[in-house]
């Protein structure tokens, strides 16, 4: 068994231990001491109109380590991290920073602090985590970051921040997040960036950069996220993008990328693709369809043509599809009706033909669905109405036909119908005014006819009610009265006669009133001078006879809101009523 060690040895031990403490403990005060002074040296750079760091112009020989946004290590007492983020702070960085060598974490995000970032915090040796992001900082990116070693967060996003990306960034070897999008950096994406092993974010969006894709961005292993969109890049996808094996997010949006999707971009098992705004050609790849964990596949606004690939509706987990803005054919395929968490569908201005299909009533969780401009003909299939969280639908600009369903009134979650510019036929069904939740109803530009239904004013939210350009006859119900919030009413070019409602009057928030070409006669209601935030009015080409209103808000209106009504009378349009009423007395004894 071995013996304890004698007691003399143990207190000789132990009075080195003081000995060696007694000697370094001067030096950490020293060093601490420095550190409130290198503090308060910080704080002179910086604007604090809040007042935020009031604690922060105390003498230095206080404890620093109790102020607003500091923490220092337990033992040490050095300063080890800075957080001032969201305190309203303006004014600059100071070179200073560079003095807390043992700084792991800065975060002086979502200020107004502006200037450069120095050079000196390259002295911050052990900084791990750096987040200057949503400032107005501007300069470039200095080289000297690349000397901190154990950086592993740079997040610089949403400055003015110029200059090219320094390619020095790949020497930053535990380097896992850099996000640098929302700033005006330019020239091309450094290729050695490509080869770093723990590389998981990067974030480029919105800048100027240039150059084309590498071939060499799938060696980024470990990488999850890579966003590039909003740039200038050219080219093409590289073939190569089927290795991207560990990718979640690609985002190539708005650059100029041309050729076609490469094939093995299916191999992909990404949550987002995001390919939008750019100059590609060709079909959609079938294999897309097999990219089962897809959640959004947006590939709007570019130049693909051919069919929609049945084979997409395979996508069972996808909620958002964005096809829009192309020139894809054919009809639309009824697969799609198997896409069961879909919430998002957008196909509108392309060149598609046929029906809607029924089978996109079985989307129970579809949100919003836009078809317009394109040719699908046929009538607006009944189960649509099975589809209880819509809230969007927008079928303008089609050659549909056959009658609005009034089956509508179950969706009771839609806040935005737009049918107009077809060739619909029939009259406004009274069931509409169940759907209480609408701001905007446009069925103008068809062939709808039969009267205003009363139920309209049961729309309570309805802020533009547009049904021009029909064949809508009788006259213009009191209940319009009933929509309060309404900003613009256009009935224009129908066949309504009678006369205005004096309800109209109620209509406070009205600012665009057009009810030309119609045959409404009798008087101007003066009620309607209460539409105090009207600036547009169009009268023109009805039957309207006696004075025009006057009040200083209908002062504004030009005589061409009135003209094509001979019986319309006031100093507006240049004729005096008592001067018309006086010819047609006359002309009336002449007879």
């Amino acid at each position: 068994m071995a013996s304890s060690p004698p007691a003399c040895w143990l207190r000789r031990a132990a009075a080195l231990v003081l000995l060696a403490f007694a000697f370094f403990m001067p030096h950490i005060r020293a060093e601490v001491a420095d550190e409130g002074d290198i503090l308060i040296e910080i704080r002179r750079s910086l604007v604090d109109a809040n007042n935020a760091l009031y604690e922060w112009s105390e003498p230095a020989d206080s404890d620093h380590c109790s102020w607003r946004g500091i923490i220092c290590d337990n033992v040490t007492f050095s300063v080890i991290a800075l957080n001032l983020s969201s305190l309203g702070i303006e004014g600059e960085i100071s070179p200073n920073i560079g003095k807390l060598q043992k700084l792991q974490i800065i975060d002086l995000s979502r200020n107004s602090i502006s200037g450069i970032i120095p050079d000196e915090i390259g002295g911050c040796v052990d900084l791990q985590y750096l987040d200057l992001s949503f400032n107005l900082l501007s300069g470039e990116i200095p080289f000297s970051i690349s000397r901190l070693k154990q950086l592993e967060h740079l997040i610089l996003k949403g400055n003015q921040i110029s200059g090219p990306i320094p390619s020095t960034l790949s020497q930053v070897p535990n380097l896992k997040v850099l996000d640098l999008a929302q700033n005006n950096l330019t020239g091309e994406i450094p290729s050695l960036l490509y080869w770093s092993e723990v590389l998981q974010y990067l974030g480029l969006r919105n800048n100027f950069l240039s150059g084309q894709l590498s071939p060499d961005m799938c060696r980024l292993t470990g990488l999850w996220y890579f966003d590039v969109r909003s740039n200038n890049l050219s080219g093409s996808i590289p073939t190569s993008i089927g290795n991207c094996t560990s990718f979640e997010i690609l985002d190539l949006a708005f650059n100029q990328l041309t050729g076609e999707i490469p094939f093995n971009i299916g191999f992909l098992q990404i949550a987002t693709l995001s390919l939008q705004g750019n100059q590609l050609t060709g079909k959609i790849p079938d294999v897309i369809g097999l990219m089962q964990a897809l959640a959004v596949l947006d590939l709007s606004y570019n130049q693909l043509h051919g069919q929609i690939p049945p084979i997409l509706g395979n996508l069972t987990y996808t909620g958002k599809l964005y096809l829009h803005g192309n020139h894809l054919s054919g009809a639309i395929p009824p697969e799609l009706g198997n896409m069961t968490k879909l919430s998002y569908l957008q196909l509108n201005d392309n060149e598609l033909t046929g029906k809607i299909p029924a089978e996109l009533g079985k989307l129970q969780s579809l949100f919003e669905l836009t078809l317009s401009g394109n040719s699908l003909e046929g009538q607006i299939p009944e189960s649509l109405s099975s589809c209880i969280s819509l809230n969007y639908l927008n079928v303008h600009g089609n050659q549909l036909i056959g009658t609005i369903p009034n089956e509508f009134q179950r969706i009771v979650s839609l806040t935005y119908l737009n049918l107009s510019s077809n060739q619909i036929h029939g009259s406004i069904p009274q069931e509409l005014g169940r759907i209480r939740n609408l701001d905007t109803l446009d069925l103008s530009h068809n062939h709808i006819s039969g009267p205003i239904p009363n139920s309209i004013g049961d729309l309570e939210h309805l802020l533009i009610l547009d049904l021009s350009d029909n064949r809508i006859t009788g006259v213009i119900p009191a209940e319009v009265g009933e929509l309060r919030i309404i900003s613009k009413l256009d009935l224009s070019s129908n066949q309504l006669f009678g006369t205005l409602p004096q309800e109209l009057g109620q209509l406070e928030n009205l600012v665009a009133l057009d009810l030309h070409n119609n045959n409404l006669s009798g008087e101007i209601p003066p009620e309607i001078v209460n539409c105090f935030s009207m600036i547009a009015l169009n009268l023109s080409f009805n039957n309207f006879s006696g004075e025009i209103p006057i009040s200083k808000n209908f002062s504004r209106f030009p005589a061409d809101s009135y003209i094509g009504n001979r019986l319309l009378c006031g100093n507006l349009i240049g004729l005096i009523c008592s001067v018309q009423s006086e010819a047609s007395t006359g002309s009336a004894s002449g007879g």
